[in-house]
């Protein structure tokens, strides 16, 4: 029964995969360009001191610590207006909308000292929240409704080309539409840039609600099934059931790897092409990103190939421990020309954690599943969702620590060995770090070999799950 579920025709027509597949679009885009720009617009721009800049990020991360699983479990409560469109699509359309908006707001501040600040305190927590329902309920109906090993690689797949086309355009479009007069005169192009931001994410909302419709099946399997308060686990009993499973803590530490990657990576080029290698020139950036996004996504069928044959487990820790011995030997090329090689095998590599990062979690999300009998996984993902997140202040914090005990004169254009080495290892060496932790526990920890993820499904169709 299990071999027929396997080999069967795709439940969803492409334009179906398409459309769900368009989050990672919505996950990349807007992420990419708040992560990147948001500390550089107060700084030079509002002239909002360093110290209150920092002071926000810390308490926006210490609200994602509560905020996120804390989505994840409100997100599992359904209402009789959720009847006819399902709970996770409700929830979706009910955060995604006004979080593209509000996203505008982030870069109109009405000053820049204490008011400054709580401006962007609030407006950071206020689209983090809404950010957080979105991404959950749509990273929450995957594992339910691509059932199939094969339907998901092949979601997977679309999600990499979304995810690095999100990439790209998160680093272009602001590379090309925020000028670059003195610090202070840019204002006007930073708000042009985020309203546009905003059009671009609502129209991604709007064409991904095919993607995102639940049909009827789903809806009973997830929003109608009653249980009175009793029987409703806890929130906290759920996430410390959730934290006792190997498989779920090792993939939380993957996925934590590959956030922080990109995060440190983004933050870390413009400063990695104007003081190490010398090449201030925008254009430049652009192309050996674009040469990095190519080799990841060229790679992506190998490993959707891999992960067929040998199970997603396999396929992950090839990315995460090539990827990790890429980045060491790219860190040591100073010549402009050659890290076009570098980033090309750091893509290549990287294609695998992007191709097969939702249909681990999927394996993951279906052992917990059969474990507790009940399709109630929202504060999981909220979990997950927090632990990506972290990646943020990982940044700071290594940003913080590497810059001043490097000696990085932010005034000079022309940095000293020590600096340039700062730049690298920021830029390079913890990123390895953290994708060797990634890979010891998918290799150490991680325990869904193929075997066991057919079982799971088997186990699923049983139950009705």
């Amino acid at each position: 029964m299990q071999e027929k579920f396997e080999e069967e025709a795709f439940n969803y027509t492409t334009p179906i995969h398409v459309s769900y597949a368009l989050g990672s679009f919505l996950d990349d885009f807007i992420a990419t360009v708040l992560s990147t720009w948001v500390f550089k617009f107060y700084e030079t721009e509002i002239f909002l001191p360093v110290a209150f800049i920092s002071t926000a990020i810390i308490i926006y991360g210490i609200w994602n610590a509560v905020n996120d699983p804390l989505a994840g479990h409100v997100s599992g409560k359904s209402f009789n207006f959720m009847r006819r469109f399902g709970r996770r699509f409700s929830w979706f359309i009910l955060a995604a909308i006004p979080c593209t908006l509000v996203y505008a707001l982030i870069y109109l501040p009405p000053g820049n000292g204490i008011e400054g600040f709580a401006w962007l305190l609030f407006t950071l927590c206020l689209f983090d929240t809404l950010f957080s329902f979105a991404l959950i309920n749509w990273q929450g109906i995957f594992p339910d409704k691509f059932r199939s090993q094969k339907e998901r690689t092949k979601v997977a797949g679309t999600q990499i080309l979304c995810s690095l086309t999100g990439l790209l355009l998160g680093i272009l479009v602001p590379l090309l539409l925020i000028s670059r007069g003195p610090p202070g005169t840019n204002v006007a192009s930073y708000v042009e840039v985020a309203l546009f931001v905003s059009i671009t994410c609502l129209t991604v909302v709007f064409f991904m609600i095919p993607g995102m419709r639940e049909d009827e099946q789903m809806i009973k399997r997830t929003l109608f099934i009653r249980e009175s308060r009793a029987q409703r686990d806890k929130y906290w009993r759920k996430l410390v059931f959730g934290l006792k499973q190997k498989n779920y803590i090792a993939y939380l530490f993957a996925y934590l790897a590959q956030t922080t990657v990109m995060a440190l990576m983004l933050a870390s080029v413009p400063y990695w092409l104007q003081y190490v290698v010398k090449v201030n020139d925008p254009f430049a950036e652009t192309a050996l990103l674009l040469v990095f996004l190519l080799a990841a996504v060229s790679s992506s069928p190998l490993w959707v190939k891999v992960a067929r044959k040998y199970g997603n487990r396999v396929g992950y820790m090839c990315g995460t421990g090539g990827t990790a011995l890429f980045l060491i030997i790219t860190m040591f090329i100073r010549d402009f020309t050659f890290t076009f090689i570098g980033m090309a095998l750091i893509g290549f590599s990287m294609g695998a954690t992007w191709t097969l990062i939702y249909a681990c979690f999927s394996d993951v999300i279906d052992d917990i599943v059969v474990k507790t009998g009940k399709r109630d996984e929202g504060v999981y993902y909220g979990f997950r969702t927090f632990f990506g997140r972290m990646s943020i202040v990982i940044q700071a914090v290594t940003f913080g620590i590497i810059h001043p005990l490097t000696n990085f004169d932010p005034t000079s254009l022309i940095q000293t060995s020590q600096a340039q080495w700062g730049i690298n290892f920021g830029m390079f060496a913890v990123p390895a770090f953290f994708y060797s932790i990634g890979f010891l526990f998918m290799w150490r920890v991680y325990e869904l070999k193929p075997e066991i993820v057919k079982k799971n499904k088997q186990r699923l169709l049983e139950l009705n799950l």
